[in-house]
Parts: structure tokens; sequence; C-alpha cells
């Protein structure tokens, strides 16, 4: 029951992106996107705000860096190749669907 997918949209930095994902990796991936959201926010805070020259896409790059740095910084206490394929994966996406 866990395994069905279905189609969950999540509003990262004010975007609404589609995801099919398993039932059971829901509150997974509403959690990343809160997380996304809070990182993105403090960076746009510390690089001046709605001031900033820096645009979001920016503030997404520099989230995706720090959430991998992170996670190689637990280096191997577990096979962690799937996830960075999957996350490199999705800032590609990220970046196709931005510069749309």
């Amino acid at each position: 029951m866990g395994d069905e997918k279905f189609l969950l949209t999540l509003e990262v930095a004010g975007r609404r992106y589609p995801l099919k994902i398993k039932k059971s990796d829901e509150q997974s991936f509403r959690d990343a996107a809160k997380k996304i959201n809070t990182k993105i926010n403090q960076y746009r805070i510390a690089y001046g705000g709605e001031n900033s020259r820096m645009t979001t896409q920016d503030f997404m790059a520099m989230t995706a860096i720090q959430a991998l740095a992170e996670n190689f910084s637990l280096g191997d206490r577990n096979d962690t190749k799937p996830y960075e394929d999957k996350l490199n994966l999705l800032i590609s996406e990220l970046d196709d669907y931005l510069k749309k």
C-alpha cells in the first residue's frame, strides 16, 4: 500500500513542482521542500534580501551545494551514491525548469 504512486505538488521558492512519488515517501518530500524553502530564505536574507542582485536560482544552487556538502560530510556511513545521482538529476531538472 505504501508504494502506490501519486502526484504531489510541492512549492519551492514560490514555484509549484508536481512530483510523482510513492505514498510512503510523502512526508520526506514535504520535509525536504520545507527545509529547502527555509535555507533559500536564509540565503536571501544573508545576501541582501529583496534588494540583492542574486536570483532565486542562485539561492537554489547555493542550497543544493550546501545539501550535497552536508551529504558528503557524512562520509562512508551509508551508500549515498543513489541519492547523489538523484539530487544531481533534480538540480538539473530545476535548472532546466527555471530557464523556461
